[in-house]
């Protein structure tokens, strides 16, 4: 079995492909659904930047050929077009690539947080549809806690790296109380929206929004809490504020000079900070010389965005030393599955020659034994099993993980005559079971000694 995936990404495919692959959380069990045909598991990770089909098949030649043609037809897109811009990947590659994807490596912007939340959301709607199994939801909850021990172990997510995020930061440095902070929305623009929306995820709750009409700022008032007023009260809200986002489509600037010596002296020295994200800008850039007046424009947050871009990009190592240690743990998980069987087969040989064992020497003592002393010895041959078996199945499946998993099974399978036990003992010594008048015998496996992790 091999995993396999088909994608195209905003490194590969123009926004116009991408639009028409996009797939709604509706739409993605259709595509699981026609994926069963070709592959006993699968999984679909869309977003506006990517598409990608995981399927678990017998043989990746046939495999990637197969994911393509599923994607093509059921996103209604040539198969000769999506080739000529999609990636394909398959076994170690497939599962490192979305390990790097869960990451933020292969996000527009390095480590940004919404792609882990896609990936979760990703395995819910497949597992949700019946359509993942054992392997991919492994495989995806692995990629989760890759993606977890990035954003934790390193500074891949920790500098500012869109102008939302730079708004946060110069707000957080000059009002590091935030909550108390008073946020002020000039204009209801998408870019002044977001930075309002991920201030009050940081904590800012104290929002206003001065713009034309209420009916623009209806939805954001309503998701945020905020207060609306009208532009005819820009000049009071703004000396009411501590944190000014400005973004409108007017024609020349809103706040000017004179304004704002108005504004600063009702303030009674305390701060104020402007970030002014329209073009043509809001903000006179002469307002940056009054006193307690700190101005950023849109070059200075860009300025501050390529700046944290490259300090993420700096932690790129150390995030890809920790998805190759991660990769290198599940691919010895996937590696182990080949001999589950095998040790499947010798725990349950070894635990029915316990239970035949110890009923024999039970019906010899069941006079002389107290309920306690039967109760231990029990639990003394169900720890001697364990402890005898626990050495061979881990060098098993080290051997496995080393690509030598065949021939020790079969060696394995040789010596505790496995195959005549599949085939002929079970049957025997189940029936000769069955004849003996004895007590309940615990029948727990250790299941630590064949699970994956």
């Amino acid at each position: 079995m091999d995993i396999v995936v088909v994608g195209a990404d905003h490194t590969t495919a123009p926004i116009a492909l991408r639009e028409r692959l996009s797939c709604s959380a509706r739409q993605v069990p259709q595509v699981l659904s026609a994926a069963r045909q070709i592959s006993q598991e699968s999984v679909l990770l869309s977003s506006c930047n990517r598409i990608e089909l995981y399927a678990v098949c017998e043989d990746k030649k046939q495999g990637i050929a197969d994911v393509l043609r599923v994607l093509s037809e059921s996103r209604e897109v040539a198969g000769e077009e999506l080739l000529d811009h999609c990636y394909t990947f398959t076994g170690q590659e497939a599962v490192t690539h979305l390990f790097s994807v869960a990451c933020g490596l292969r996000s527009l912007v390095p480590g940004e947080p919404q792609i882990q939340g896609q990936v979760v959301d990703a395995l819910e709607i497949a597992q949700g549809a019946g359509l993942s199994g054992p392997i991919l939801s492994a495989l995806f909850r692995a990629a989760v806690t890759t993606g977890k021990r990035a954003r934790n172990e390193t500074g891949i997510s920790r500098n500012a790296a869109s102008l939302s995020h730079v708004a946060v930061q110069l707000a957080r440095h000059l009002f590091p109380r935030l909550e108390e902070a008073a946020v002020l929305l000039v204009g209801s623009g998408q870019m002044s929206e977001l930075a309002a929306r991920n201030l009050y995820d940081n904590g800012a709750h104290i929002l206003t929004i001065v713009n034309r009409t209420y009916e623009h700022a209806t939805e954001l008032v309503k998701a945020i809490g905020a207060k609306h007023r009208t532009f005819a009260e820009l000049l009071p809200a703004l000396v009411d504020a501590d944190v000014v986002i400005s973004s409108t489509k007017a024609p020349h600037a809103l706040i000017n000079l004179d304004m704002m010596q108005q504004v600063m002296d009702r303030r009674a020295g305390r701060p104020l900070l402007l970030v002014d994200i329209a073009l043509p800008r809001d903000v006179e850039p002469g307002v940056a010389d009054l006193p307690g007046v700190h101005l950023y424009n849109i070059d200075d947050l860009r300025s501050e965005v390529d700046r944290g871009i490259h300090l993420r990009w700096q932690e790129a190592e150390h995030v890809r030393a920790i998805i190759v240690h991660e990769a290198e743990f599940f691919e010895r998980w996937l590696s182990s599955l080949s001999v589950v069987g095998t040790i499947s087969d010798m725990r349950k040989q070894v635990e029915l020659l316990r239970q035949q064992e110890l009923a024999r020497t039970l019906r010899q003592l069941s006079a002389s034994l107290s309920e306690r002393e039967v109760a231990a010895m029990q639990e003394l041959t169900h720890r001697l099993v364990n402890k005898v078996l626990h050495t061979p199945t881990l060098r098993l499946k080290d051997a496995a993980a080393g690509g030598q998993g065949h021939v020790y099974a079969e060696a394995m399978r040789y010596l505790f005559a496995l195959e005549d036990y599949n085939e002929t003992n079970h049957a025997r010594n189940t029936s000769q079971q069955a004849r003996h008048d004895t007590d309940p015998v615990d029948h727990r496996e250790d299941t630590s000694a064949v699970a994956g992790r």
